[in-house]
């Protein structure tokens, strides 16, 4: 999902499907290229009756998909190094910012700069826990992080404590000095 965000090109992991017959390998348009509204993505695999198996299901709950979409995603892909580069480029100027951000506050959060990624999932370490602290941030601030229980089933139980953050926009700065001003209010 997020492949050509790495901060070290050389940690680049294979894709599942190449090293395993039985792997699959997903990949969409929003992560890494920056184009989540097209709702475009793809699986790749080896084994055929599964990727058979996959199609069926997909026309069962899909009628088709925004064939705008598809073209924009087309144009994409043929620029794919040139916006990933871009989109690398921005994560790699805003991750000092939040390394400031973070280190304003090593009480209430533990942050690891991700390693190839727009996304991460810092931990939030007070004592109102993550839900509320995300609740009252949003309400009271207008900044809104996602709580890691949203992404959570039961099939991918996730930690009680982290939110997830994205580092993939442009200017970050504004919405972090928000975000450290309710901070320092709140006490």
């Amino acid at each position: 999902m997020h492949r050509g965000l790495e901060r070290d090109p050389a940690g680049t992991l294979p894709q599942a499907a190449d090293i395993s017959s039985t792997a699959l390998s997903l990949n969409v348009m929003s992560k890494s290229l920056g184009l989540p509204g097209l709702r475009i993505g793809w699986i790749a695999c080896q084994d055929s009756e599964v990727r058979s198996r996959l199609e069926r299901a997909k026309h069962y709950t899909t009628i088709c998909n925004s064939a705008p979409s598809e073209v924009l995603a087309r144009i994409a892909l043929k620029a794919r190094k040139k916006i990933l580069a871009r989109n690398d480029a921005i994560v790699r100027a805003n991750l000092p910012l939040f390394d400031a951000f973070f280190a304003d506050f090593p009480d209430l959060f533990q942050w690891a700069p991700p390693e190839g990624s727009c996304v991460c999932f810092p931990r939030y370490l007070g004592e109102d826990g993550v839900e509320n602290f995300c609740e009252a941030l949003v309400q009271e601030a207008g900044v809104l992080l996602l709580p890691a229980s949203t992404f959570g089933s039961e099939l991918n139980p996730v930690p009680a404590d982290r939110f997830r953050i994205g580092i993939g926009r442009r200017d970050p700065q504004p919405a972090l000095d928000v975000f450290a001003r309710w901070l320092k209010k709140r006490g």
